[in-house]
């Protein structure tokens, strides 16, 4: 209850840029041609965002990267195949590696917890998806 009322102070009045609910469509309608390594880290983000320890200032770029991730139009447009979702590799990349330090066991498997809830059978657990 703490942690959601906290990611809800977070996201207050950004709700046009993020919302779980918008994530979680994201990722559904184009989290395959993402590739699971990089799916593991946007889901990753997602799941760093709700930890109460995570710096305020890591909160905000995870809520920059993954607004922009969900935004329809951005420098490239995600329907391009092949290049489409490059932009939204490259941001997610570079905040994973902004925010390593902070990421924890618990942050990596509600991640995975998550990719098998949405991708079901496609999403292959025997794989490491490390990052």
């Amino acid at each position: 209850m703490n942690e959601n009322l906290h990611l809800e102070t977070t996201i207050s009045g950004k709700a046009k840029h993020y919302s779980p609910d918008k994530f979680i469509n994201k990722l559904k309608k184009y989290g395959a041609n993402l590739g699971f390594r990089v799916l593991n880290g946007v889901a990753i983000l997602y799941c760093a965002l709700k930890s109460p320890e995570l710096p305020k200032e890591h909160k905000l770029m995870i809520l920059g990267v993954l607004g922009y991730f969900i935004l329809p139009i951005d420098l490239v447009a995600d329907m391009l195949p092949a290049v489409g979702l490059a932009d939204d590799i490259v941001i997610i990349t570079k905040a994973i590696s902004v925010i390593y330090s902070s990421i924890t066991d618990e942050m990596k498997e509600e991640a995975q917890e998550v990719l098998k809830k949405i991708f079901g059978e496609k999403y292959l657990p025997s794989i490491e998806y490390e990052i």
